[in-house]
């Protein structure tokens, strides 16, 4: 019953996240009938309205999100468990992206404008 700010398609799975207004990231299949996933979701960040995005990594084993704290949250993919955070900004870090060739190098965006890359 959220809007999604954010929909991103695993690099090797067949499913995709949608980052939910409801302060979480759902799961879903990327087959038809296009179910989500009950028993798994990534908590922890805050999105309050803002529009948060999140980005995978190369590899597809980690998912970074935005939060409305200033802060990149860090998602291990499979078990949807959080990893560590980073804070990046003192207003809401509303888009990350992982490097498309450089595997530890993300790059986020502030509501303000400001943008930061981080190693």
């Amino acid at each position: 019953a959220f809007t999604c700010p954010c929909v991103r398609y695993h690099p090797y799975e067949a499913s995709f996240v949608a980052q939910s207004n409801g302060n979480y990231i759902a799961i879903f299949s990327a087959r038809p009938p296009f179910k989500l996933n009950r028993y798994r979701r990534f908590e922890g960040h805050g999105v309050w309205g803002f529009p948060i995005k999140c980005s995978f990594s190369l590899s597809g084993r980690e998912l970074a999100s935005g939060s409305s704290d200033g802060c990149i949250y860090f998602y291990d993919y499979k078990s949807s468990r959080f990893l560590r955070k980073i804070e990046a900004f003192k207003e809401a870090c509303t888009c990350v992206a992982y490097h498309p060739v450089l595997p530890n190098v993300i790059a986020a965006c502030g509501w303000t404008g400001e943008i930061s890359v981080f190693e």
